[in-house]
């Protein structure tokens, strides 16, 4: 049986993504839908503003905690304290993964929310869910909006180890 990863976000493009997959490969695949949150919080560079143009900043986290505890609030330790992770971003991740799971009609997909790099998380996922297969979805953007954000189907077909199919 064939184990297809289909990487989504919450465009229109995405079902459309789900649903070519599923005309592809048909009701003998398993499917996995998987979307990546982003949890680098964005700061706005206040020098720019003198020039009447604000530039985000972007700032990555010092440190992940380690997960060690279970349920709905995840509780890390960090000298001797317990804090509660946020599990937001990853529950909304996993939301958005389901509405296109649903929107598209693929029969029993799993629904998977991941946080972090989108193509890293994307491609782990396809290993730890044994992938044989990852689509993902293109279109097309303005030169000006790559520069803030390259493409995650760029960064997908270059870094994974395993056939990647993009759907456009």
């Amino acid at each position: 049986m064939t184990q297809v990863l289909i990487a989504v976000d919450d465009s229109e493009s995405s079902i459309k993504t789900a649903r070519i997959a599923f005309a592809l490969f048909g009701d003998s695949a398993q499917y996995t839908v998987v979307n990546v949150a982003d949890q680098t919080p964005v700061m706005w560079g206040g020098d720019a503003l003198v020039w009447g143009v604000g530039y985000p900043i972007m700032m990555t986290p010092v440190a992940q905690p380690e997960i060690v505890g279970t349920g709905t609030a995840p509780r890390s330790e960090t000298d001797g304290e317990s804090v509660v992770v946020d599990n937001a971003p990853i529950d909304a991740a996993i939301q958005i993964a389901r509405g296109v799971a649903d929107e598209a009609q693929l029969p029993a997909a799993q629904v998977v929310g991941e946080v972090g790099d989108p193509a890293t998380a994307i491609i782990t996922a396809a290993h730890h869910h044994k992938a044989d297969v990852i689509v993902v979805g293109s279109h097309e953007r303005s030169w000006f909006s790559s520069l803030f954000a390259p493409s995650v189907s760029d960064a997908v077909v270059r870094e994974a180890d395993i056939p990647v199919l993009i759907a456009r």
